[in-house]
Order: C-alpha cells, then sequence, then structure tokens
C-alpha cells in the first residue's frame, strides 16, 4: 500500500494525464482560505503552526462519507473506532484516547461534559452539516489548554450568501437523512441555519459473549440537529442542539444489551455570544460567553449475565461473574452536566508582530446523576425491580482559569516564529504551563518548512476523579494530570500550481497516562496513574485539484510503546488511503472514489492487574487489517438540482474493531455494504 501510494504521487508530480488542469489551480484558493483552528488566529494552511489538514465541501461531497467518524478516516494518523457500548473512539497518532483532542463547533469546544471525549456521540452525525472540516495534530495546549494535548478538530458549519440547499437521502438498512439550510447577508446584519435529522436500523449481527451466551447485535443510531448563527455588526450570537442515540451495540459492559431500552441518549444544547470592539487602528478587544449542556440517559443495559454453574470458577473470575447467580443484573442511568466558558482577549499588531493576549474562565459540573438496578450496589442483593441506588457520579464541580499569550513574529520574508504560552489553574490541581514554539522557514515560494517543539497536558476527567459505580467502576480523586511533549518536523513542496505534498515527522513522549486498571480480587474497574509512553511515526500527503481531477492521497506510519515497552495495544501502525475524483467536461457527471486502509492491530499483550507485577494475556492473534472503499456517483440535473447514488464498504469487507480481554471473543462488527441514493436542491 505504502509503495502504491508513492509510486501514484510520482506519476502525477512527473507528467501523469493531470498536467492539462494546470490552467484552474483551484487548491490554491483552498490553501489560501483562513482557519482559526489551531492558533485561534486567522491564517492559511501554509502559516498553520502544525501538521494541519483541512477538508472543504467539495472533498466532503467526493469522500463519500455520510458520518463525521466516516470523514476523519481519511486523515493522516486518524483512525475511527466504534467501542462496545456504540459510542466513537478516535486514535490519533497512535494514542488510543481522543480525550485528548478537543473538537469544536465553530470554535466552540464539544467535548462530552463527563467523560471530556471529542468523537463519542458527535461521531455519528451526518457531514451534510459542514461547510468544512479543520485537523490539526500536535499539542495544541498552548493554544486552548487541557484535552487539546494531542490535536484539535473544528466542525465549520454551512454558511451562505442569499441561499441556501435542501436534500435528503435513502438508503440500506432502512436508512434515511433529510437536511435544509441556508443565511443571508445583507449590509450589517448576517443570519445563518442549518437543520436536520438521520436515522438507520443499522446492520445486524448474530454473536456470543465472553460467558458463550448468544444474542443479536446492531448498528442503530438516529439523530437530530438544529442551530443558527446571528451577526448584528460585531455582536454575535450562536445556538446549538444535537441529539443523538445510538444503540447498545455490544452492551456497556460487553454483556450484550438484550433490553426493553437498548439505547444511548445524548443530548447536547448550548451556545456562544460575543462581541468585538475596536479600540484603535492596531488593536481589537473580543468578548466571549460560551455555555451548554450535556443530557445523558444511558437506557437499560445488562451489567452482566448469570454465570451458570457450568461456567469454572477461575473463568468466572476471568470474566468478573461475583457470583452464579440466577437472574441478569439489570441497571438504568441518567446524568445532567452544565459547562461556562468567558473571557476576554486583545489583538494588536505591528509590523513584524501579530500579538494575543487573554484570559478564560471555565465552571463545569455535574448538576444531577441518578443509577437504577436490580441488585442493591455494593452487595449485589437481589431486587425485585429497578430500584434508585447512590448516585453514580458524586455531584462535583471543576473550575478553571487561565492566561495565554500567542505572538506570530515575521522575522524576515523568509523566517517567522509562532510561539505560544499558556497558564491554566484547575481547582484541586497545580498550575500547569503550556509552551509552543514554531519555526517556519520558506526555501522558496514552493517548499516551507516546520520546526515544532509542543507541551501539553490533560486533567483528569470528572469520571476519572468522581466516578461512584462501586464495586464495578471507582473513580480516583488523587489523579495527577498527565503530560505529553512533542518535536515534530514538516515539509511541504508545491512542484507545481494546484499540486502540495506534505511530510511530517513526530516523536511523542506521554507521562504519567491517565487510564483504567482491573485490580485482582475486585468485580470491575478502578482509575489510576500508568507510567510513561513513547510514539513516533511520519504522516505524507499529496493533493492535487484541477479542472477535472481532484486526487487526495495520504499514508502515515506510526509505533507506540505503553509502560510496559509494548506495542501500543488496539492501534494500527499503517494506515492509507484517499479520495480520487473526476468530473467530465461534456457531461454533468462525477466520479468519486474514497479509499480507507487501517493495518493489523496489536493486543493487549499485557492487562495490569494490582500494579504491575501480576498480568493477563491476551492469547488472540493480531487483528486483522481492513480496506474500506467508498463510491459516490453524483451527476448535475441542473446547477441547482444534483442527484448522487453512494456506497461505503462497496466490497463488502469485514470491518472489526478490537475489544479487550474478557471482552467480545470475535471483536466488534462495522457494517457491511451500504447502498443510497440522494437528492440536493440549492434556492
Amino acid at each position: 500500500m505504502s509503495l502504491l501510494l508513492v509510486g501514484l504521487i510520482l506519476w502525477y508530480l512527473l507528467g501523469g494525464p493531470l498536467q492539462a488542469d494546470d490552467t484552474l489551480p483551484e487548491l490554491e484558493v483552498l490553501l489560501d482560505q483562513a482557519t482559526e483552528a489551531a492558533t485561534v488566529s486567522r491564517l492559511n494552511l501554509d502559516q498553520i503552526p502544525s501538521s494541519f489538514t483541512v477538508f472543504d465541501r467539495q472533498m466532503i461531497e467526493r469522500s463519500g462519507a455520510t458520518t463525521i467518524a466516516e470523514l476523519l478516516r481519511f486523515v493522516p494518523g486518524l483512525e475511527v473506532i466504534r467501542e462496545n457500548n456504540g459510542t466513537y473512539h478516535l486514535i490519533i497518532r497512535g494514542n488510543y484516547s481522543d480525550r485528548r483532542v478537543l473538537i469544536l463547533w465553530d470554535g466552540q469546544p464539544l467535548n462530552h461534559l463527563l467523560l471530556r471525549r471529542a468523537l463519542s456521540f458527535v461521531g455519528a452525525l451526518p457531514v451534510d452539516i459542514l461547510e468544512r472540516i479543520e485537523i490539526s495534530r500536535g499539542p495544541s495546549s498552548a493554544v486552548y489548554g487541557s484535552y487539546a494535548v494531542g490535536g484539535v478538530i473544528n466542525l465549520v458549519p454551512r454558511r451562505w450568501d442569499n441561499a441556501g440547499e435542501i436534500g435528503g437521502a435513502l438508503g440500506h438498512f432502512d436508512s434515511g437523512r433529510g437536511f435544509v439550510s441556508g443565511g443571508f447577508i445583507k449590509g450589517d446584519w448576517e443570519f445563518q441555519f442549518s437543520a436536520g435529522g438521520s436515522t438507520t436500523n443499522g446492520d445486524h449481527f448474530h454473536v456470543k459473549d465472553a460467558a458463550g451466551i448468544p444474542g443479536q447485535v446492531d448498528t442503530h443510531q438516529d439523530t437530530d440537529w438544529q442551530e443558527f448563527r446571528l451577526r448584528y455588526r460585531q455582536l454575535g450570537l450562536k445556538f446549538f442542539r444535537f441529539h443523538v442515540m445510538l444503540s447498545h451495540y455490544y452492551g456497556l459492559s460487553d454483556r450484550l444489551g438484550r433490553s426493553n431500552d437498548p439505547e444511548n441518549d445524548y443530548k447536547q444544547l448550548g451556545g456562544q455570544i460575543t462581541y468585538q470592539v475596536k479600540l484603535n487602528s492596531r488593536t481589537s478587544g473580543h468578548f466571549y460567553l460560551n455555555w451548554r449542556q450535556n443530557i445523558l440517559d444511558y437506557g437499560t443495559f445488562y451489567v452482566f449475565h448469570p454465570a451458570s454453574q457450568e461456567i469454572p470458577p477461575v473463568r468466572r473470575f476471568l470474566l468478573r461473574f461475583p457470583d452464579p447467580y440466577d437472574l441478569p443484573t439489570l441497571a438504568s442511568e441518567k446524568g445532567r452536566l452544565r459547562e461556562l466558558v468567558y473571557g476576554f482577549y486583545l489583538d494588536t499588531h505591528t509590523r513584524q508582530h501579530h500579538l494575543r493576549l487573554g484570559t478564560e474562565f471555565l465552571e463545569n459540573g455535574i448538576r444531577s446523576a441518578g443509577l437504577k438496578a436490580n441488585r442493591s450496589l455494593p452487595d449485589f442483593r437481589p431486587l425485585p425491580d429497578l430500584e434508585r441506588q447512590h448516585s453514580p457520579w458524586f455531584i462535583r464541580t471543576e473550575r478553571m482559569w487561565a492566561i495565554y499569550v500567542q505572538d506570530q513574529w515575521e522575522l524576515s520574508a523568509k523566517n517567522e516564529l509562532n510561539l505560544g504560552l499558556r497558564f491554566d489553574k484547575y481547582n484541586g490541581f497545580k498550575g500547569q504551563l503550556s509552551p509552543r514554539f514554531v519555526w517556519i522557514h520558506r526555501f522558496s515560494n514552493r517548499f516551507i518548512a516546520k520546526f515544532i517543539y509542543g507541551h501539553g497536558f490533560r486533567i483528569p476527567d470528572l469520571d476519572a476523579l468522581y466516578d461512584n459505580h462501586a464495586p464495578l467502576v471507582s473513580g480516583n480523586p488523587d489523579l495527577d494530570p498527565e503530560k505529553l511533549d512533542s518535536l515534530e518536523t514538516v515539509f511541504i513542496w508545491k512542484p507545481r500550481p494546484g499540486h502540495r505534498l506534505s511530510l511530517s515527522l513526530f516523536r511523542m513522549w506521554l507521562k504519567d497516562v491517565l487510564g483504567r486498571r482491573n485490580p485482582v480480587g475486585i468485580g470491575g474497574w478502578t482509575y489510576q496513574q500508568g507510567g510513561d509512553e513513547d510514539v513516533w511515526g511520519g504522516e505524507l500527503s499529496y493533493h492535487y485539484r484541477g479542472l477535472h481531477w481532484d486526487i487526495y492521497l495520504y499514508g502515515s506510519y506510526q509505533w507506540g510503546e505503553n509502560e510496559f515497552d509494548e506495542p501500543r495495544p488496539y492501534v494500527a501502525n499503517v494506515l492509507a488511503g484517499g479520495i480520487v475524483s473526476y468530473t467530465f467536461g461534456h457531461l454533468p457527471l462525477e466520479i468519486n472514489l474514497g479509499l480507507n486502509y487501517v493495518g493489523p492491530r496489536w493486543r493487549e499483550k499485557y492487562n495490569p492487574v494490582r500494579g504491575k507485577d501480576l498480568y493477563i494475556p491476551d492469547p488472540r492473534d493480531k487483528l486483522e487489517d481492513y480496506t474500506n472503499v467508498n463510491l459516490k456517483v453524483r451527476y448535475h440535473l441542473t446547477p441547482r438540482l444534483t442527484l448522487w447514488l453512494g456506497a461505503t464498504n462497496l466490497f463488502d469487507d469485514d470491518i472489526r474493531y478490537p475489544s479487550s480481554l474478557g471482552g467480545i471473543p470475535e471483536d466488534y462488527r462495522e457494517n457491511g455494504r451500504y447502498l443510497e441514493v440522494g437528492v440536493r436542491l440549492r434556492f
């Protein structure tokens, strides 16, 4: 696969059939569009002080992806999996935790307020919601503080100038989605909106859990959203509401989720108020207030099945069954959290400097939580029905204040420094200092190099600190922040108009890694501080955009070792793929092909129990690689009306995601082939 990618790149650079299209270097237009994701200041793609990928609306359409999770698989160094409870999980540069990635909606954080996970439920949202998506890889704590330690993803909503669109699609698995968006810009006023929804029964699989109990699982999910943005002169107002329901898939605790209410129900709503004041010709002040609320409902789920007398005691212990009960243990739980973030920053510029000084304040807390079960906790005494238990999380609030400075320093026509420094103070933790230093050197207009050092941190989330599901899961208020240092070199070569080749080489060191452990003699998990981890790798991408062809290819290799000097479990070392699109000159027809290759993934060779002395080996072979192919054919019936036929996983590859030891023996399966037809009308 790597040789194929290199061969294709060289073929196109050295005189493939693309040269006739160089009269329309649309890629240059894309690269010059400003972004705010990586630095909170408007820079074009080549000036961003990190490894950066951006997909505009054309690329999103041409990828064949139907959800945000599917789209992110086309980014070098990013792997997206589905976990046992149906939620999505992001692996970035070999780091198995999307708690290290900050995801934004038009600049406002969207991470799960309890778990601080980025993609968890957001991954199910349709791509119809996006105008573009921006991905910055590498530490961004110098800009955003905690949870941006591994990178930032910015979801940019649709934006229209006195126009809009409406459309929908129908497909396999009883799937359907619809969407509408529009907006106007008139004088001092701007208004934008979008709304829509999607539903699918998903694919269905017959499987057995770790106890050998058979059952059926599915990938059912429903979404709906509404959002608007209003601006009058220097005053801005935003509101959003996202609602996602996911099936329990393989169950919240790897026990098949057979119940009358097998869904995770997640609502996130929030908004933002901004105001900008011009102080003089070079300086402006900016105020912002962000608020959002998470409403969680995990439905009714199996905690574990009865362990029959036929199961040997040792096997019962490995499967975390305290006793051979006659009835399964059921539970349901709900929670509500609220976050408020406000701040102020000054932008000023001189002939050589673009400086930003700011301060920020955060308050995030668990407002309510409820747990019901048909066994009392912690003694597992049987109850006649689901009855209220102790609160599943201690009612706590995290508070933070921060100050930061960013400086874009133009040393000369060929050299630029991008400096960042931020200090964060969370209640209960020592202050954290996050520097970033970037030197950008322009050898010529076509060849650019970036040399990057970054340091980041991640504060333990509320679940890790205050989880109260003992003895099944227990939080640990004595945890410390984990930290990451990174060195990276990025080379950008644009040999001809419309062509762009990027190479990134990186090395990362993680310290005091946060994770969950399964101590001997306890039936569940507890959060503990891990050791140090080491990750290195490289990422290669190539993009050409011309009159007829749009070609994007990528590949990455990452190698990481955990605290036990073993390969990082669940992570693929090799990722590759691309998007190839051809638009006919004499027909209003476009053919698009998207491909993702994910290499074999390691098992958790040693599962630590009670410190570092005892281990449970996972005897299974490495999880096999897979190749996903998307095909999308678009026909422009009129300049305003477009029809399309799409297919994801065209060749019905057996896509599986890794399960842990004691989970589902045959791992978690993804949807098979999916076909859809759709229509889009612009007005």
